[in-house]
């Protein structure tokens, strides 16, 4: 079943533009996985430090072994040092509901 996923933070101060291209790079790599359909990063009007990544997988299992890959890339550790906090992590079902 194809999943959401809803990555969500709050950046470290002077910290939006390195994080901005840090995560350009690593979506690059990002979109060759087997199961990825898209990716985004947007952040909130009323709070820049606050970002938000959404994602779309093929799978619950093919998101897992991508996050795997970058537990071990050691992404999750840069991304967590520009960071306040742990970033939270969120997998949805889709339903479909269009006829």
């Amino acid at each position: 079943m194809t999943v959401s996923v809803l990555l969500e933070g709050f950046l470290k101060g002077g910290e939006w533009d390195g994080f901005t291209a840090l995560l350009t790079d690593k979506f690059k790599v990002t979109k060759t996985f087997d199961g990825f359909q898209t990716i985004d990063l947007t952040y909130n009007v009323e709070d820049p430090s606050n970002w938000v990544i959404t994602e779309r997988w093929d799978s619950k299992e093919e998101y897992q072994k991508y996050l795997q890959f970058r537990q071990e890339d050691g992404t999750l550790d840069e991304v967590a040092s520009v960071c306040t906090g742990a970033p939270s992590v969120r997998i949805f079902d889709i339903v479909e509901t269009a006829s």
